[in-house]
């Protein structure tokens, strides 16, 4: 009877031992457990701390667009409250146009093709129109419905605005550009084939410098001009100052001669090199019918003369 009861109460220590290891175990697994919630506590604090400190906006949502998370400056920016965004459905007013461009970007995103940038306006709550750029991230994993995107908003508006300024600027300084080149352009076009009237029904042209073709048909433009406008008999063309003159050139000074004839006034060739000249003769160039004298002071006083003697015309 001894012996039973003696080995009884062993039994019964060996099961207290039993039960104080397995207590002791179990409070260090809860130990744990408690050190492990603290720190996954500890850590969200971080992580909320430092979402929520940041300037952009930042959220998550599923593939239907329903929120899943969103810190203050979302909430702020869209004037929204957090139980109104999360677990809704919300999808910031965006111009149609801007719609189309941010769908097909936003559709890029994949494994292959993991964060993808988009910048679109948005109407904020008070009709202001902004400008955001975002960050979106696909979700890691193979995804399914539950899957959650990241996006980081930031507003560019002051940069939008600055970059349309500059452009809008660059636009006003081409224009002006180009209508200060054809100011140039006009002044040189004017400058290459002066027009001077020197008396009553007495217009003169001293031309300086390479006379080719373009030249050539400005200077009759502007001496059939000056015929009309001034009602000249005589044209006095100087051409002292010009260096070579080809034969296409020389066809346009004659064309020019009879283009004044037909308007009933007389071209005065003055101060023919003797180079050029040899070069009209060597090239059979038929001067015959135009005036042609040494010096623009003699060509301008036959003119004189010739003014007072009345306007007579010359068959070229």
């Amino acid at each position: 009877m001894n012996e039973d009861v003696a080995n009884g109460r062993l039994a019964l220590e060996a099961e207290l031992e039993t039960l104080r290891r397995r207590n002791a175990e179990l409070e260090r697994e809860l130990a744990e457990k408690r050190q492990v919630e603290i720190a996954l506590r500890e850590s969200e604090a971080r992580y909320r701390g430092i979402v929520e400190d940041q300037t952009e906006l930042i959220c998550r949502f599923r593939m239907d667009g329903t929120l899943t998370f969103v810190n203050d400056v979302y909430c702020r920016y869209f004037d929204r409250t957090r139980d109104e965004l999360v677990g809704h459905h919300f999808t910031p007013l965006v111009p149609e146009e801007d719609r189309q461009l941010l769908d097909a970007q936003f559709a890029k995103l994949g494994p292959e093709n993991p964060i993808v940038h988009t910048e679109h306006r948005v109407v904020r709550p008070d009709g202001s129109i902004r400008w955001l750029r975002w960050t979106n991230r696909a979700p890691l994993g193979e995804g399914g419905p539950h899957a959650e995107f990241q996006a980081v908003g930031v507003d560019v508006t002051a940069r939008r605005r600055a970059e349309e300024e500059v452009r809008r600027l660059n636009v006003e300084l081409e224009q002006r550009v180009a209508d200060k080149t054809r100011q140039l352009e006009q002044l040189v076009r004017e400058l290459s084939t002066p027009l001077m009237p020197v008396a009553d029904q007495v217009i003169a042209m001293p031309l300086i410098g390479f006379l080719d073709s373009a030249r050539a048909a400005a200077a009759l433009e502007a001496v059939l001009h000056g015929v009309t406008s001034h009602n000249a008999t005589t044209v006095v063309l100087d051409i002292t100052g010009v260096g070579i003159i080809d034969s296409q050139v020389a066809d346009a000074l004659i064309r020019m001669a009879r283009a004044v004839n037909l308007l009933g006034a007389q071209v005065v060739l003055t101060g023919t090199p003797p180079r050029i000249a040899q070069t009209l003769v060597a090239q059979g160039v038929d001067v015959g019918g135009i005036v042609t004298l040494r010096t623009l002071k003699e060509g301008i006083a036959f003119a004189l003369q010739r003014g007072h003697a009345g306007p007579r015309n010359s068959a070229l």
